[in-house]
């Protein structure tokens, strides 16, 4: 494998909220007076004994240096709970610690319930704060109720507080595919969104997971199940998004022009990154390991000055193979036939025979770069709602799959 790693993305985890959505199965916890004090400190203590990142595919008779981070993005739960105070101390001492330069891309994600007035960015700013990103999920009243969010559709305060502040990016998340949901709806919602002057759209369809208070309602007849219209709602959310100059650039995600989230496209390129809190993740391209989620323990460990590890994996050659082609078909840049050859020795169709019949029936689109062996495979415009089982027949035609026999 010929691989080079010359940075890499931070990200962290703060498992607080006020309270759990009726849809949510993500790690977190019901917050209380103490605890966000609490988890600033854990995190702050975690921050001073994680190993640096050094380079690899780097030739010479030294170890290869420590590299800088690239990105930071803090997400929960809910990491407004922190305050502007322990939020903008934590930001600062992260991007210390890694040497992530001024001006680098700096996220954080909020409710727009938050009580964030342009003070609250303008601490942020100071720490490094250049993107904001706000689960506002859907403007419909009844929506709102039925996912158990705490916000209204009105409170949309945040995003004038915080381009008033100068946080060089507003992104929005809303959710499709929901019980009962007209598409007309949703159109409200997007256009909603859009009436915000927001630089970034995050579409999310629902999962719907059994242990959750909405699964279990749909599950016991309470609610209606997701249906077809889902497909509709995409699709025209697809066509008006890139009518008003928001460019897709991922199966749910869309841009203006230098508005592409670059920590998420550090995880879609495979590369290397580091997780601090309960239950985060880092791969440093050889292991990966998970930190405990469960809160009280990873408090503890970080408190004795130890790492919280949880479990730790180390991936085979062929099982990253797959998983640069899986995250970067996700892409709308797609997979790249001269980096991933460069990477592994072999080309894409030759890894994944699958691929020939997908390309055959128009599913994969194979496109042509102006210099041979530039080529680019993706997923056409079409089938992007069926991009998950098109990625599961690339597992099953992967020598993954036939190694493990």
């Amino acid at each position: 494998m010929n691989a080079t790693r010359r940075s890499f993305g931070v990200y962290v985890h703060v498992p607080l909220c006020r309270r759990r959505c009726a849809y949510c199965d993500f790690i977190s916890y019901v917050a209380t007076p103490e605890s966000g004090g609490r988890v600033t400190a854990g995190l702050l203590r975690e921050l001073e004994h994680v190993p640096e990142v050094r380079g690899i595919g780097e030739k010479g008779p030294k170890p290869p240096a420590p590299i800088k981070g690239r990105t930071l993005y803090v997400g929960g739960g809910t990491p407004n709970i922190l305050g502007a105070g322990n939020l903008g101390q934590l930001i600062a001492r992260t991007r210390d610690r890694f040497r992530i330069p001024s001006g680098a891309e700096v996220s954080t994600e909020s409710n727009p319930c938050a009580n964030a007035g342009v003070g609250y960015f303008e601490a942020l700013l100071r720490a490094g704060l250049t993107r904001l990103s706000v689960g506002f999920q859907s403007f419909d009243e009844g929506e709102l109720r039925m996912l158990g969010r705490s916000h209204r559709s009105t409170d949309t305060g945040i995003f004038a507080n915080a381009r008033r502040a100068g946080v060089r990016s507003l992104s929005i998340d809303l959710m499709y595919g929901l019980p009962g949901q007209r598409p007309d709806t949703f159109k409200k919602s997007l256009e909603a969104a859009l009436s915000l002057g927001v630089d970034h759209v995050s579409l999310y369809a629902l999962k719907l997971e059994p242990s959750t208070p909405l699964g279990l309602a749909v599950e016991r007849g309470e609610l209606p199940p997701p249906d077809a219209a889902a497909a509709d709602i995409y699709y025209a959310a697809l066509d008006r998004l890139e009518a008003e100059g928001y460019a897709q650039y991922e199966l749910s995600n869309f841009a203006r022009p230098g508005h592409r989230c670059r920590h998420n496209e550090i995880y879609w390129e495979a590369g290397p990154f580091i997780g601090l809190g309960p239950s985060a993740v880092s791969d440093d391209g050889t292991a990966r390991r998970r930190n405990t989620p469960d809160l009280e323990a990873w408090l503890d460990a970080v408190k004795r000055g130890g790492l919280p590890n949880g479990d730790e994996e180390r991936p085979t050659e062929e099982e990253r193979r797959l998983e640069m082609a899986m995250l970067a078909l996700r892409t709308r840049d797609g997979l790249s036939e001269k980096r991933f050859r460069g990477r592994w020795g072999l080309g894409v169709a030759e890894a994944f025979p699958s691929l020939a019949a997908h390309l055959a029936a128009g599913r994969l689109e194979l496109l042509h770069g102006s210099i041979p062996g530039e080529d680019r495979w993706r997923i056409a415009r079409g089938h992007q709602l069926i991009a998950d089982r098109i990625l599961v027949d690339l597992v099953g035609g992967s020598s993954v799959d036939r190694g493990r026999g």
